[in-house]
């Protein structure tokens, strides 16, 4: 069996600590009062391609449901939550900005090695990846194992493969985005670019042969 979905990844909106440059896990910060204006360019994008979206999950932070009842009011009643979308905890360094930090020799090491490092009163990266790797695994294998999206054909006229894929709109954060693109895609890793606060990525995933892979549509 070889099938696929489109995954639309789409890091939440700016709050004040990404304008401060501070270090944002599961601290419960709300967007930024000017948020709603930087996202009218997504919501016209999803309106505009008429994205179709047959299932909604998002982070049970406040900022990722802000952000959704902004870009998508009408999928808010479709959102399921999920808390292994959070984004990474920081641990003691919740809050702190690089100048906080750069005398710090671990904070150092782990920029090097984030994947080896874990800061103080942090969680570790197993289980970052770990919590995210269930979620692909109980929210998107199931979808993956049910539907082909190949052969959807319809008297006579063959739908193209683009359409052919049911589409997942996800509202994460920016770390969980990283992680889901290393984890899938080819000779990408976690310190590949980060979308910043507002931005989609959307990512193929495929399952054949019993394995998931990934390819960047934009």
């Amino acid at each position: 069996m070889n099938s696929g979905l489109d995954l639309y990844l789409v890091r939440h909106g700016r709050t004040l600590w990404n304008m401060e440059k501070r270090y944002l896990g599961h601290t419960d910060v709300p967007l930024h009062r000017n948020a709603a204006a930087e996202l009218k360019a997504l919501q016209l994008k999803i309106k505009q391609e008429e994205l179709a979206f047959q299932y909604v999950y998002i982070s049970d932070l406040v900022r990722a449901m802000q952000s959704l009842q902004i870009i998508a009011p009408h999928l808010v009643s479709k959102a399921v939550r999920d808390h292994r979308i959070r984004e990474y905890h920081f641990g003691d360094w919740e809050g702190s900005t690089y100048d906080m930090l750069k005398d710090n020799p671990t904070y150092r090491s782990w920029i090097d090695h984030p994947e080896r490092i874990t800061p103080p009163g942090a969680e570790p990266f197993t289980a970052f990846e770990e919590r995210i790797s269930q979620f692909v695994e109980c929210r998107l294998l199931p979808i993956l194992e049910n539907k082909d999206g190949v052969d959807l054909s319809s008297g006579g006229t063959q739908i193209s493969m683009k359409m052919a894929y049911p589409k997942v709109l996800i509202i994460t954060h920016g770390g969980v985005i990283r992680q889901l693109v290393s984890a899938y895609v080819q000779d990408r890793d976690f310190s590949s670019a980060m979308p910043g606060p507002g931005e989609m990525q959307v990512l193929r995933l495929r399952l054949q042969a019993g394995q998931l892979s990934g390819e960047i549509l934009n």
